[in-house]
């Protein structure tokens, strides 16, 4: 067993040590001054001897007599014990070293001094005793507290990583969705279209390994993804980026602009007399994405899983979801910006 001294159990017996020291100026007047300062100093040694003797009764009884096995039992049994050390064990050591191995004159002592000897000594086994049991309460809450903080954060990374592996999917769902139209109307785009789609979902591999990333980072793969999205619908569709440069270091998940701007086209008739104007807008700690709306009668292959899942990423990683704001000629979705350090997720992969 190895004894583990600490400064605020030597605070501690000070203390008591200091009131043993105005104790006998009121009960013991006839001693001098040298005499009660070699008294102090014998009491430090016996408070240390005895926090020292129930520091090996706490470690005894922790395997013979855990709190487990029934916590009241375990408290009235070490508190017994240590009335017992202290009143039949600590205070006749303690006399005899105070009249005999001292080389000072005999003290008479009254009844009402053993009596104030003896409640001193109760109160001091009963604070030093409660204090090795307040400290393994103290203890197990605190390793309660952290082992519930663990499962917490493992549970939220959990759901993080099953919220950001429906996104993955939705895109490619949605890419394979255009790639199929695209090869009806126009065989010799489609094959353009898939070589941009190779390098656009090189992005999404890449994206996949992080949590979070720059709004700045995110802003360049979108106008990527934009130009693949001309090849298909030509001068019918157009994408205004205006980003305040105090947000390109905030942080996005990656993908959202792609998702929103797909959500967009999926929802909305695109044709030369229709055209579709999506703007990407930033201010503050929100970045919109708006577009006017001609809403198709029929929406094909709509899972209706991709806002719901990113709006659920935003509110786990910075605690606000989107601002989905719908109007009679305009649909928008205003995306709140994360700064760095408000999630230790946007490390997660």
């Amino acid at each position: 067993m190895k004894v583990k001294f600490n400064k605020y159990v030597e605070i501690v017996i000070l203390v008591f040590s200091l009131f043993g020291f105005a104790g006998r100026f009121w009960a013991l007047p006839e001693l001098t001054l040298v005499e009660h300062i070699a008294y102090f100093f014998i009491q430090i040694l016996i408070l240390n001897g005895l926090w020292l003797a129930y520091y090996v009764l706490n470690d005894r009884l922790n395997i013979h007599l855990p709190y487990e096995n029934g916590v009241a039992l375990r408290i009235a049994t070490q508190l017994i014990i240590g009335w017992f050390l202290i009143e039949g064990m600590m205070i006749p050591v303690g006399m005899y070293a105070y009249q005999r191995i001292m080389p000072m004159r005999l003290v008479e002592f009254d009844k009402l001094h053993f009596v104030f000897i003896g409640l001193t000594a109760f109160f001091g086994s009963s604070v030093m005793n409660l204090g090795f049991i307040a400290n393994h309460f103290f203890e197990q809450w605190r390793t309660n507290s952290v082992r519930a903080a663990n499962l917490e954060k493992e549970k939220t990374q959990v759901q993080f990583d099953n919220l950001k592996n429906q996104l993955n999917p939705h895109f490619l769902f949605n890419s394979l969705a255009s790639l199929d139209s695209l090869i009806m109307d126009n065989p010799a785009l489609a094959r353009q279209f898939l070589q941009q789609l190779s390098k656009v979902y090189r992005y999404v591999l890449k994206s996949q390994e992080k949590g979070l990333v720059r709004v700045e980072t995110e802003a360049e793969f979108v106008k990527n993804y934009i130009s693949l999205l001309t090849i298909r619908f030509a001068d019918s569709l157009s994408v205004n980026i205006e980003l305040d440069p105090l947000t390109l270091d905030y942080q996005i998940v990656p993908m959202t602009l792609q998702i929103l701007l797909e959500n967009a086209i999926k929802h909305n008739t695109i044709h030369a007399q229709h055209p579709l104007r999506i703007t990407i807008t930033s201010e503050g700690t929100w970045l919109t994405v708006a577009n006017n709306t001609n809403p198709k009668e029929n929406v094909e292959n709509s899972n209706g899983k991709g806002l719901i899942g990113l709006s659920s990423l935003y509110q786990f990683l910075g605690k606000r979801p989107l601002k989905i704001e719908r109007g009679p000629n305009q649909f928008s979705v205003r995306v709140p910006l994360i700064l760095h350090s408000v999630s230790s997720l946007e490390k997660a992969g």
